[in-house]
């Protein structure tokens, strides 16, 4: 069903005079410069903002980006990597550390050394960097010359400080903030120690290669080629896409997956029915992502390595990844249902919920989507491995998560995240006590909902040839969102069936069409909209490109 919203909900921007000025001065058109408006972009500093916005040069931006002082001492530890070194890379079960994972990997292998992985069991083991694994590496029997350590680490003491015991060399790169005791390691390289800005925005594949680039590490053009799965980590850990480095990271990134792409990526669009030529950024993160991040929630992120590297069985990997990921969005859809229930049920309990035969691997996406529907925290909590629950902490904009688990982390046996997302895992025997924390303060946590910013916009005035000039903003995503249209409505609504099932329509507004996805309840309904949201998109068609407006919510006045 297409949903609804009030003219309360959304700040409309209406094209002023400043739109000619800015069409000319950036030299694009007068819709992307209505799109650049409503990003804070005027005349005054056109020069730094056409850097920023319209295409953004990645040798420039990479230039600017500071990933702090240890990656010097860093380089200086890598240089003493050579033929016939052990290289020991652990990483994190989602896409963003299988991605740095592989990549570390292959640095490796480019010098000729023995590299090995350790990712973590989600359910058994949970996020972080473990001493008793770091204990495992050291008595294994196999040398170890280097442990690098990726996405995870900043704050796990312990096991930096086992490693040192063992005479075992760390280098950890990391994005998560660091608060408190830091972990004490050869060289840690995470921005939000002393990096800039730029830097901070980088997701943990984003830092580990911008260190390789700027420190020259390997051939341009091998960096280049291998930045397909930094662009999938930063699609797939939501940072900022208002960063002008993360979009032309996600940009060349995906040039490579469409010209040169890796067999396992390619047998896993193969499988999936999807067009590598016209691959973007919604079909990796609604698609692809999913799937390599089905395997660390159900299984192993082994599963999801595989896909990196090459082999015989790649297409029987590749259907694999497709399965769980059906079976992820199936035990999603009942455990959904299960919180709809426990919320509308007679509980003291609205914000943190239990479930005694939820799997633990699943409920991150879970809590996302609950906390986007319902605008509110939510702590989403099941049993793992004895004697332990780990729970997944999901907040809207203007709500610090982290903070959150902070402020109980006396209470918690490990936790860790971002501002907006954060898993913890507590002993069963203190569950009740965190439970009603975590609830009395998310119960007290005030959020303001933030208004929808839409462009008015015609369909009537929106060709194909305005959306790809507008397309240079992209990609989009977090601080740069898809581009949504408003335009108003009067009168009688125009709705035809469109599909086999007829549960799709078709909308005539101003002489165009706008396809209504699941809007099949338009057909029999007497609503009487003041307007409607759009966005726009390109359909491909035995070879042929059209523009396509999407009808994503209906409009309808508060009287």
């Amino acid at each position: 069903m297409i949903p609804s919203c009030s003219e309360e909900h959304l700040r409309v921007w209406e094209p002023d005079d400043s739109i000619g000025r800015i069409a000319q001065e950036f030299e694009c058109s007068q819709f992307a410069a209505s799109l650049l408006r409503m990003r804070g972009v005027d005349c005054v500093s056109a020069r730094e903002d056409r850097r920023r916005w319209i295409s953004p040069d990645l040798d420039y931006w990479m230039s600017m980006v500071d990933l702090g002082d240890a990656s010097e001492k860093a380089r200086d530890l890598w240089s003493g990597i050579g033929e016939g070194s052990n290289v020991v890379v652990y990483g994190d079960y989602d896409v963003d550390g299988i991605a740095s994972t592989t990549f570390v990997m292959e640095l490796a292998l480019r010098k000729g050394a023995r590299v090995r992985y350790y990712i973590p069991h989600r359910y058994n083991q949970g996020y972080g960097f473990h001493p008793n694994v770091v204990k495992t590496i050291a008595k294994s029997g196999c040398p170890c010359d280097i442990l690098v350590v990726v996405d995870c680490g900043t704050q796990n003491v312990d096991a930096a400080e086992m490693a040192r015991s063992y005479g075992i060399p760390v280098i950890i790169f990391d994005h998560h903030l660091a608060r408190g005791e830091l972990a004490t390691s050869d060289a840690l390289i995470n921005p939000h120690i002393d990096g800039n800005d730029l830097g901070r925005q980088l997701c943990a594949t984003g830092v580990v290669w911008s260190w390789a680039w700027r420190n020259e590490l390997a051939p341009r053009e091998w960096l280049t080629h291998n930045l397909d799965v930094v662009a999938l980590a930063t699609i797939a850990d939501c940072v900022p896409m208002s960063s002008p480095v993360n979009r032309a990271i996600v940009r060349e990134g995906i040039n490579e997956m469409r010209t040169n792409p890796r067999c396992g990526l390619m047998a896993l669009m193969r499988g999936m029915g999807l067009d590598v030529a016209s691959l973007d950024s919604d079909a990796l993160s609604m698609r692809i992502i999913p799937c390599l991040n089905a395997a660390g929630r159900l299984e192993l992120a082994d599963l999801s390595m595989k896909i990196f590297f090459p082999s015989q069985d790649i297409d029987d990997h590749a259907q694999t990844l497709i399965d769980l990921n059906r079976r992820r969005r199936d035990m999603s859809t009942k455990i959904i249902s299960d919180v709809e229930q426990g919320i509308a049920g007679d509980s003291r309990f609205n914000h943190v919920l239990f479930g005694e035969d939820w799997p633990a691997g699943v409920l991150s996406s879970v809590a996302s989507h609950v906390c986007a529907m319902r605008d509110a925290p939510i702590v989403l909590a099941a049993p793992a491995q004895t004697p332990l629950i780990r729970g997944t902490l999901r907040v809207p904009q203007g709500v610090d998560a982290e903070a959150i688990l902070s402020s109980i982390s006396d209470e918690l046996v490990s936790w860790g995240g971002h501002r907006m997302a954060a898993g913890f895992s507590v002993n069963v025997n203190n569950w009740a006590k965190v439970r009603d924390m975590l609830e009395a303060i998310l119960a007290n946590t005030g959020t303001h909902a933030e208004k929808e910013e839409i462009l008015h916009w015609s369909p009537a005035d929106l060709d194909i040839d305005a959306w790809r000039d507008a397309e240079r903003l992209g990609p989009f995503g977090i601080g740069n969102p898809h581009p949504r249209l408003f335009c108003s409505h009067r009168g009688a609504v125009c709705v035809e069936p469109l599909g086999r099932k007829g549960n799709h329509v078709k909308v005539f507004v101003e002489g165009r069409e706008l396809l209504g996805f699941r809007g099949d309840h338009l057909l029999h309904s007497n609503c009487n909209p003041s307007g409607w949201v759009y966005r726009p998109r390109i359909n491909l068609w035995r070879d042929l490109e059209s523009l396509q407006l999407v009808l994503e919510k209906i409009v309808v006045s508060e009287a």
